[in-house]
Protein backbone atom coordinates (compact mmCIF):
# COMPACT_ATOMS: atom_id res chain seq x y z
CA UNK A 1 0.00 0.00 0.00
CA UNK A 2 1.03 3.30 -0.88
CA UNK A 3 2.02 6.04 1.82
CA UNK A 4 0.47 8.55 2.68
CA UNK A 5 2.89 10.93 1.11
CA UNK A 6 1.59 9.91 -2.11
CA UNK A 7 -1.09 12.49 -1.54
CA UNK A 8 0.82 15.45 -1.40
CA UNK A 9 3.40 14.41 -3.79
CA UNK A 10 0.08 13.93 -6.71
CA UNK A 11 -0.67 17.69 -5.46
CA UNK A 12 2.94 18.81 -5.93
CA UNK A 13 3.21 17.14 -9.34
CA UNK A 14 0.08 19.39 -10.23
CA UNK A 15 2.17 22.79 -9.34
CA UNK A 16 5.54 21.55 -10.67
CA UNK A 17 5.85 18.92 -13.01
CA UNK A 18 9.13 17.87 -14.11
CA UNK A 19 10.47 14.38 -16.43
CA UNK A 20 13.38 12.18 -15.93
CA UNK A 21 16.16 12.65 -18.15
CA UNK A 22 18.08 9.53 -19.32
CA UNK A 23 21.21 9.19 -17.29
CA UNK A 24 24.61 6.87 -17.76
CA UNK A 25 24.55 4.09 -15.04
CA UNK A 26 26.48 4.21 -11.67
CA UNK A 27 28.92 1.72 -11.02
CA UNK A 28 31.59 0.76 -7.92
CA UNK A 29 33.83 3.22 -9.93
CA UNK A 30 31.27 6.49 -9.90
CA UNK A 31 31.55 6.66 -6.26
CA UNK A 32 32.01 10.54 -5.24
CA UNK A 33 33.04 12.44 -2.51
CA UNK A 34 30.58 12.72 0.32
CA UNK A 35 30.08 16.66 0.07
CA UNK A 36 29.05 16.75 3.67
CA UNK A 37 31.53 16.57 6.52
CA UNK A 38 30.85 14.23 8.64
CA UNK A 39 33.63 14.88 10.77
CA UNK A 40 32.95 18.22 11.73
CA UNK A 41 33.64 18.92 15.12
CA UNK A 42 31.74 22.42 15.33
CA UNK A 43 28.53 22.23 18.01
CA UNK A 44 25.07 22.32 16.62
CA UNK A 45 23.55 25.74 17.80
CA UNK A 46 20.00 25.67 20.00
CA UNK A 47 16.92 25.53 17.96
CA UNK A 48 16.46 29.51 17.00
CA UNK A 49 19.78 30.18 18.18
CA UNK A 50 21.89 31.93 15.70
CA UNK A 51 25.71 31.97 15.50
CA UNK A 52 27.96 34.53 16.56
CA UNK A 53 30.38 37.30 15.98
CA UNK A 54 29.63 38.53 11.99
CA UNK A 55 31.49 36.89 9.41
CA UNK A 56 31.91 34.15 11.26
CA UNK A 57 31.71 30.79 8.52
CA UNK A 58 29.54 28.82 9.14
CA UNK A 59 29.36 25.12 8.74
CA UNK A 60 27.00 22.81 6.46
CA UNK A 61 25.97 21.14 9.42
CA UNK A 62 24.84 24.63 10.90
CA UNK A 63 23.11 24.98 7.19
CA UNK A 64 21.43 22.09 7.14
CA UNK A 65 19.89 22.59 10.87
CA UNK A 66 18.90 26.06 9.94
CA UNK A 67 16.88 24.77 7.21
CA UNK A 68 15.91 21.98 8.60
CA UNK A 69 14.58 24.36 11.44
CA UNK A 70 12.95 26.89 9.17
CA UNK A 71 11.02 24.18 7.51
CA UNK A 72 9.51 22.54 10.84
CA UNK A 73 8.88 26.16 12.19
CA UNK A 74 6.83 27.22 9.52
CA UNK A 75 4.98 23.51 9.06
CA UNK A 76 4.04 23.73 13.36
CA UNK A 77 3.20 27.34 13.12
CA UNK A 78 1.27 27.54 10.08
CA UNK A 79 -0.67 24.44 11.34
CA UNK A 80 -1.62 26.26 15.14
CA UNK A 81 -2.43 29.87 13.01
CA UNK A 82 -5.00 27.55 10.61
CA UNK A 83 -6.28 26.16 14.37
CA UNK A 84 -7.02 29.55 15.40
CA UNK A 85 -8.11 31.19 12.30
CA UNK A 86 -5.43 34.20 12.40
CA UNK A 87 -5.55 36.08 9.37
CA UNK A 88 -2.18 35.47 6.79
CA UNK A 89 -0.59 38.91 8.11
CA UNK A 90 -0.72 37.74 11.24
CA UNK A 91 0.99 34.58 10.40
CA UNK A 92 3.59 36.42 7.86
CA UNK A 93 4.47 38.33 11.40
CA UNK A 94 5.68 35.32 12.76
CA UNK A 95 7.09 33.82 9.52
CA UNK A 96 9.10 37.52 9.47
CA UNK A 97 11.84 35.18 11.86
CA UNK A 98 12.54 32.88 9.68
CA UNK A 99 12.14 33.97 6.22
CA UNK A 100 12.21 37.52 4.13
CA UNK A 101 8.98 39.44 2.64
CA UNK A 102 10.76 38.37 -0.40
CA UNK A 103 10.72 34.65 0.00
CA UNK A 104 7.21 34.70 1.61
CA UNK A 105 5.31 36.77 -1.75
CA UNK A 106 7.82 35.02 -4.50
CA UNK A 107 6.21 31.49 -2.97
CA UNK A 108 2.99 33.04 -2.59
CA UNK A 109 2.53 31.42 1.22
CA UNK A 110 -0.36 33.74 1.63
CA UNK A 111 -2.29 32.20 -1.53
CA UNK A 112 -1.57 28.57 -0.20
CA UNK A 113 -2.33 29.25 3.62
CA UNK A 114 -5.98 30.65 2.40
CA UNK A 115 -6.38 27.49 0.64
CA UNK A 116 -5.71 25.28 3.71
CA UNK A 117 -2.80 23.25 5.30
CA UNK A 118 -2.10 20.54 2.74
CA UNK A 119 -0.94 22.73 -0.33
CA UNK A 120 1.07 24.61 1.82
CA UNK A 121 3.30 21.53 3.28
CA UNK A 122 4.32 20.78 -0.20
CA UNK A 123 6.28 24.03 -0.35
CA UNK A 124 8.91 23.65 1.91
CA UNK A 125 8.85 19.65 2.29
CA UNK A 126 11.77 19.71 -0.03
CA UNK A 127 13.96 20.42 3.13
CA UNK A 128 14.14 16.84 4.43
CA UNK A 129 16.63 16.05 6.96
CA UNK A 130 17.73 13.00 5.31
CA UNK A 131 18.51 14.62 1.68
CA UNK A 132 19.96 17.47 3.51
CA UNK A 133 22.42 15.21 5.84
CA UNK A 134 23.22 13.02 2.53
CA UNK A 135 24.62 15.76 0.11
CA UNK A 136 24.72 19.72 1.12
CA UNK A 137 27.04 22.13 -0.86
CA UNK A 138 28.08 25.68 0.04
CA UNK A 139 28.08 27.28 -3.39
CA UNK A 140 28.61 31.13 -1.50
CA UNK A 141 29.27 32.15 1.67
CA UNK A 142 30.05 35.78 2.74
CA UNK A 143 29.73 37.67 5.88
CA UNK A 144 25.67 38.51 5.13
CA UNK A 145 24.46 35.25 2.29
CA UNK A 146 25.05 32.06 2.26
CA UNK A 147 23.78 30.02 -1.02
CA UNK A 148 23.46 26.04 -0.51
CA UNK A 149 22.45 23.63 -3.51
CA UNK A 150 20.55 20.66 -1.30
CA UNK A 151 18.80 17.69 -3.11
CA UNK A 152 14.98 17.06 -3.89
CA UNK A 153 14.31 13.26 -5.23
CA UNK A 154 11.91 11.71 -7.62
CA UNK A 155 8.86 9.86 -7.26
CA UNK A 156 6.38 8.79 -9.26
CA UNK A 157 5.29 12.08 -10.97
CA UNK A 158 8.57 14.37 -11.04
CA UNK A 159 11.82 13.98 -11.48
CA UNK A 160 14.63 14.63 -9.03
CA UNK A 161 16.35 17.82 -9.04
CA UNK A 162 18.75 20.36 -7.17
CA UNK A 163 17.62 22.98 -5.25
CA UNK A 164 19.16 26.13 -4.46
CA UNK A 165 18.28 28.45 -1.53
CA UNK A 166 19.55 31.63 -0.51
CA UNK A 167 19.55 32.18 3.56
CA UNK A 168 19.99 36.27 4.13
CA UNK A 169 21.34 37.68 7.16
CA UNK A 170 18.58 40.22 8.44
CA UNK A 171 18.75 42.45 12.01
CA UNK A 172 21.03 39.43 13.50
CA UNK A 173 19.03 35.89 12.15
CA UNK A 174 19.85 33.94 8.69
CA UNK A 175 16.26 34.25 7.23
CA UNK A 176 15.61 32.21 3.89
CA UNK A 177 15.32 34.35 1.18
CA UNK A 178 14.95 32.62 -2.16
CA UNK A 179 15.22 29.00 -3.72
CA UNK A 180 15.09 27.89 -7.15
CA UNK A 181 15.43 24.64 -8.69
CA UNK A 182 18.36 23.54 -10.90
CA UNK A 183 17.86 19.97 -13.20
CA UNK A 184 20.22 17.38 -12.63
CA UNK A 185 22.89 16.81 -14.96
CA UNK A 186 23.25 13.40 -17.38
CA UNK A 187 24.21 11.18 -15.18
CA UNK A 188 21.96 12.22 -12.38
CA UNK A 189 22.95 12.91 -8.72
CA UNK A 190 25.61 9.40 -8.97
CA UNK A 191 24.79 9.29 -5.07
CA UNK A 192 27.47 6.61 -3.28
CA UNK A 193 26.41 3.93 -1.11
CA UNK A 194 27.15 6.32 2.08
CA UNK A 195 24.86 9.26 0.72
CA UNK A 196 22.12 6.74 0.60
CA UNK A 197 22.36 5.03 3.88
CA UNK A 198 22.66 8.68 5.10
CA UNK A 199 19.16 9.57 3.78
CA UNK A 200 18.08 6.02 4.79
CA UNK A 201 18.96 6.67 8.33
CA UNK A 202 16.76 10.08 8.13
CA UNK A 203 14.22 8.14 6.13
CA UNK A 204 10.98 10.65 6.34
CA UNK A 205 8.39 7.92 5.49
CA UNK A 206 9.14 5.15 8.38
CA UNK A 207 6.98 5.41 11.10
CA UNK A 208 9.82 5.21 13.27
CA UNK A 209 13.59 5.85 12.52
CA UNK A 210 16.00 3.22 11.36
CA UNK A 211 17.97 1.31 13.65
CA UNK A 212 20.35 -0.73 11.17
CA UNK A 213 20.88 0.53 7.92
CA UNK A 214 22.78 -2.10 5.82
CA UNK A 215 24.08 -1.85 2.31
CA UNK A 216 23.28 -5.47 0.37
CA UNK A 217 24.62 -4.82 -2.92
CA UNK A 218 23.73 -3.51 -6.20
CA UNK A 219 19.85 -4.89 -7.67
CA UNK A 220 18.92 -4.28 -11.19
CA UNK A 221 15.20 -4.27 -11.11
CA UNK A 222 13.19 -6.21 -13.78
CA UNK A 223 9.86 -3.05 -14.19
CA UNK A 224 12.49 -0.48 -14.46
CA UNK A 225 14.35 -0.08 -17.61
CA UNK A 226 17.87 1.27 -18.67
CA UNK A 227 20.13 2.94 -16.73
CA UNK A 228 17.38 3.35 -13.70
CA UNK A 229 17.21 -0.15 -13.25
CA UNK A 230 20.07 -0.49 -11.40
CA UNK A 231 19.35 -0.29 -7.47
CA UNK A 232 21.06 0.10 -4.28
CA UNK A 233 20.04 -2.54 -2.02
CA UNK A 234 19.60 -1.81 1.72
CA UNK A 235 18.65 -3.88 5.02
CA UNK A 236 16.86 -1.23 7.22
CA UNK A 237 15.77 -2.88 10.49
CA UNK A 238 15.25 -6.66 8.45
CA UNK A 239 13.09 -4.99 5.58
CA UNK A 240 14.48 -4.48 2.32
CA UNK A 241 14.73 -1.08 0.49
CA UNK A 242 15.86 -0.16 -2.73
CA UNK A 243 17.37 3.53 -3.61
CA UNK A 244 18.15 5.09 -7.19
CA UNK A 245 21.37 6.16 -7.34
CA UNK A 246 21.13 8.17 -10.16
CA UNK A 247 17.60 10.22 -8.79
CA UNK A 248 16.88 8.86 -5.40
CA UNK A 249 13.87 6.74 -5.97
CA UNK A 250 13.13 4.71 -3.04
CA UNK A 251 11.08 1.29 -3.38
CA UNK A 252 10.39 -0.94 -0.21
CA UNK A 253 10.42 -4.40 -0.49
CA UNK A 254 7.36 -4.79 -2.35
CA UNK A 255 8.35 -2.61 -4.98
CA UNK A 256 6.19 0.26 -3.81
CA UNK A 257 6.83 3.77 -3.99
CA UNK A 258 6.86 5.85 -0.79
Amino acid sequence: MRHAAAFFILLFALVSAGCSEGAGAPTEEMKLPIEMDTKQKDPEPAAGKQPGPAGEKMSKEWVVNRLDEISRYYFSRQEEALNQNLPFEEFREDLQRYMTNRFIDQEQLEQYYDGGIGMTRLFLFHYEPGTLRARTTILEQTKDRIVVKTMWFANELNSGYYEISTLQKSGGNWLLDEKRREETPKGGFQLTIQEAETYLKNYPYAEKPFQSVNFVGNQTLEDAHGEFAVFYQFDCDGEKYYISPIDGYVLSADLEHY
